[in-house]
């Protein structure tokens, strides 16, 4: 009769994500789990096929937190609050965002841009601002803010910020946003 496995497949992923969060995609591995789990590597394996299975596991939950994290309702501006969120989530998720943007990481970082891209075309879609200008000015518009924002949540969880707060991250964020506005716009208008 074969052994009973010592941990749930639950248990496993979660000591999983908390390690990831902690020492990054590259500290995932079964000797770093089983470690973890104060376990050999054997249960790792009877959940999953390999650690690069557990690996997309993980960058997908990573994801789904990133999207939560821009999503939240911190402001009156939809826009801010998705700069907000991704400067919060460097922050607070240093790592996951590492994973995520910063590293290659199974394929996963094109297919959050590409949610993030669709969540703000389509935020823009809702907003009556945006209905008389044409798709190319929406388009470099949402390119400039996402630069911005991006870099400055990387200068963020690489720790160039440290103990940075909401507010001074919504004043940076508004600053340059509204450069970026005032400059697209009266490029748009020439």
């Amino acid at each position: 009769m074969p052994k009973k496995p010592i941990f749930t497949k639950e248990q496993v992923y979660k000591t999983a994500f908390e390690v990831f969060k902690i020492e990054g995609i590259d500290g995932i591995s079964a000797r770093n789990l089983a470690k973890s789990l104060g376990a050999s590597p054997a249960p790792i394996y009877s959940f999953y096929s390999s650690i690069d299975t557990l690996k997309n596991e993980l960058l997908d939950e990573a994801k789904k937190l990133f999207l939560d994290y821009v999503k939240k309702e911190r402001t009156d501006s939809i826009f801010l609050n998705i700069g907000m969120g991704i400067c919060i989530f460097a922050r607070e998720e240093k790592e996951l965002f590492q994973a995520i943007f910063l590293r290659e990481s199974l394929g996963k970082r094109n297919e959050v841009i590409r949610e993030f891209r669709d969540l703000i075309k389509d935020e823009m879609s809702k907003d009556s601002r945006f209905d008389n200008l044409d798709e190319e000015f929406k388009t470099n518009l949402y390119i400039d803010c996402w630069m911005y924002a991006h870099g400055f949540a990387t200068l963020i969880a690489t720790n160039y910020y440290e103990n940075i707060t909401d507010e001074v991250i919504k004043e940076r964020l508004m600053e340059a946003a509204a450069t970026m506005v005032y400059k697209r716009l009266e490029d748009y208008q020439k």
